[in-house]
């Protein structure tokens, strides 16, 4: 039997599991670095399959399992140490979203006020998948697959400290791969393309102090309230006035000020994000924004403080790797595309500053009107999960195979 007839009838078998292991993990959902349950299921998945080393409390709450080929264990490709001289990554990410659930479904979350509405679900249960497809296949396997299992995804920040607890080291690993439940794609098309796919994530706060006092004595004042609403309009023309294709957004995204009917506050607050594919675009935007701020405060007598903080980089797929996900696709017969383009933002981005990544999304939806991402009614047919699996799988073996990126 082929390898890639192997993979494919290992993951039909592994189906009604890897629904179970979802629905449970659905069920229970839990916040960036929070996720003690979810990685406590994890790691027992992970050791009844029988890989070679599994590590928990990795950036407090993550997992990473290693699983050696087995050139690896009898030393004809191997390096010192044992290890195998080739190794690539599977991630997925864990935490759900401050989100009650409106779905009337047996799995449905039993935690008030938390859900899984972005699919995080499915990625940990996809990479675990791969994990069991893979120890079966494990004497095949002509070097090391780590399975990176990262928190705090949605906090922007679970990437960066999985890499600082070292989870891209021992063994070091050479490239990563991801997958994302896509309800942007048709249902069972997989998308890679090579290149920018999701955009650099900013964020930003702007302060404005003025002098309250009464409300029915403005001429006494120097209010607040309308100098942010001057500075609202302006940060969205800049949008309006860069010139070029590149594609941006800017939004306000919360506006608090006052206390009371009559009173004008003395100060107002607002915070926003910046999304951008290109760092000229980035900085240009930065540079007006703080003209915008100075200027209309200080036409009116006020003052702010503009905090910008740049965020995640731009989510890159490299174009060796891309072809690898195509090529997994040809082999399991499944259908391949582009990614769909979003302003959205990953912290999957961080790993391929470190090493060359792709970032795969795997298409669920139906129906047009299906509800997108962090919706409280987000769902999906989890009879998908097996193909995400074998596709995950097979990328990392196709990656091996080939001698890694020294092809």
């Amino acid at each position: 039997m082929s390898i890639d007839a192997e993979i494919n009838r290992a993951a039909r078998g592994l189906s009604k599991t890897l629904i179970a292991i979802r629905r449970d993990i659905h069920q229970h959902p839990e916040l960036g670095f929070q996720e003690r349950r979810t990685s406590q299921k994890i790691v027992e998945t992970l050791k009844s399959v029988g890989l070679d080393r599994v590590q928990s409390g990795v950036a407090k709450t993550g997992v990473v399992g290693v699983l050696q080929g087995g050139p690896a264990r009898n030393a004809t490709h191997s390096v010192a140490g044992g290890r195998a001289a080739h190794t690539v990554a599977l991630r997925a990410d864990m935490d759900a979203l401050p989100i009650t659930e409106a779905n009337q479904v047996s799995y449905r979350s039993r935690t008030p006020g938390i859900m899984h509405a972005c699919g995080h679900d499915g990625h940990v249960t996809m990479c675990l998948g791969a994990a069991m497809i893979l120890k079966k296949i494990q004497a095949r396997i002509p070097g090391a697959v780590k399975f990176i299992f990262q928190p705090a995804e949605e906090l922007l920040d679970g990437a960066r400290a999985m890499i600082r607890a070292g989870a891209l080291n021992d063994p070091d690993v050479e490239a990563i791969f991801g997958m994302h439940i896509s309800p942007r794609m048709p249902y069972g098309v997989v998308g890679a393309s090579a290149g920018p796919i999701m955009a650099a994530a900013d964020r930003f706060a702007i302060t404005v102090y003025g002098k309250g006092g009464h409300g029915a004595q403005p001429e006494n004042c120097t209010d607040p309230i309308l100098i942010a609403h001057q500075i609202y309009s302006g940060i969205q023309g800049i949008e309006r006035n860069l010139a070029g294709p590149d594609v941006r957004v800017i939004s306000v995204c919360s506006l608090h000020a006052g206390t009371a009917f009559n009173v004008i506050p003395g100060s107002a607050e607002m915070m926003g994000t910046v999304r951008t594919y290109d760092v000229r675009v980035q900085d240009e935007i930065i540079r007006r924004m703080r003209a915008v701020v100075k200027g209309i405060s200080g036409a009116h007598g006020g003052r702010c403080d503009l905090v910008y903080r740049k965020g995640l980089p731009v989510t890159c797929n490299d174009a060796r790797l891309v072809e690898i996900v195509h090529a997994a696709g040809r082999a399991l017969k499944a259908p391949v595309g582009d990614n769909v383009l979003t302003m959205g933002a990953e912290d999957f981005a961080l790993y391929t500053q470190k090493v060359p990544g792709a970032f795969m999304e795997l298409g669920v939806q139906k129906c047009p009107a299906q509800p997108s991402y962090h919706h409280c009614r987000f769902d999906f047919d989890d009879r998908i999960l097996s193909m995400g699996a074998a596709m995950m799988a097979r990328c990392a073996l196709l990656f091996l195979e080939q001698g890694g990126l020294g092809r």
